[in-house]
């Protein structure tokens, strides 16, 4: 919209509002009296906050504030503002769940994160064995421990990748 024709319409609407005044007519509302709402309140007012995904009344899947997964899907840097929420959350729970886990060098820490984020911490937290040998030092048993689980056949070079990620450090 060209900048003109919005201020028109301001003064339009202004205009209405200052002649119905005077005729004792209800005032129309003014463009200030849509400023009390932030258009994220408003579009949450009228799209609703759903945070797990859902099908909307057009049988598409949508999450958040109306998106529609199906037709627009989420961008790169959404995707990535995403995974940046998951290892964080995911740190902040191996910090709970295993203190010692900071103390490993970087690669071994992304070995961990990698492995939590795949099966969940608690997932991860049921490599009781690796978890044993890791905190020993024995880096080896642990990545061993990690190529003889169930796990390994499911994710297959994942888990080769990661075995020497944690026997290398």
């Amino acid at each position: 919209m060209p900048i003109g024709e919005g201020i028109v319409v301001s003064l339009s609407i202004s205009a209405c509002a200052h002649k119905k005044a005077h005729t004792g007519l209800p005032p129309v509302a003014t463009p200030s009296s849509y400023s009390s709402y932030s258009v994220d309140e408003l579009l949450i007012q009228h799209e609703g906050l759903q945070l797990r995904p859902y099908m909307d009344a057009s049988n598409k899947l949508t999450i958040g504030v109306g998106r529609n997964l199906d037709d627009t899907g989420i961008t790169r840097d959404e995707a990535l503002l995403l995974l940046h929420n998951d290892i964080d959350r995911v740190t902040k729970q191996l910090d709970v769940s295993l203190p010692w886990w900071r103390s490993l060098s970087v690669a071994r820490q992304n070995v961990l994160i990698s492995m939590a984020f795949n099966l969940g911490v608690q997932g991860l937290l049921g490599f009781t064995r690796m978890l044993s040998y890791l905190q020993d030092g024995d880096y080896s048993a642990a990545a061993e421990g990690m190529l003889t689980s169930k796990w390994a056949t499911q994710v297959g070079n994942r888990a080769v990748k990661l075995a020497g990620m944690m026997e290398n450090g």
